[in-house]
């Protein structure tokens, strides 16, 4: 093919797309409630206690009070 045929051809299937688009009813997208940029401060939820404890026990490497790690190793 050519690329006058081959630029005829790719005009043919976008305006029959458009065409096809026309026919698409959409909805209008809803604004969010909120738009601020920071969401509103809280007090903290409580926790398993043992999370910790359970975390440690999994770690391969840990330190006291600090699990040691590389990224992406654990």
């Amino acid at each position: 093919m050519n690329k006058e045929a081959i630029e005829a051809q790719a005009k043919q299937i976008l305006d029959n797309f458009s065409k096809a688009l026309e026919s698409v009813k959409a909805k209008p997208k809803k604004a969010k409630a909120s738009q601020a940029p920071f969401r509103q401060e809280s007090s903290p939820k409580t926790c398993n206690p043992k999370f910790k404890e359970l975390m440690f026990k999994n770690a391969p490497n840990k330190n006291e009070d600090c699990i040691i790690a590389e990224k992406a190793q654990w």
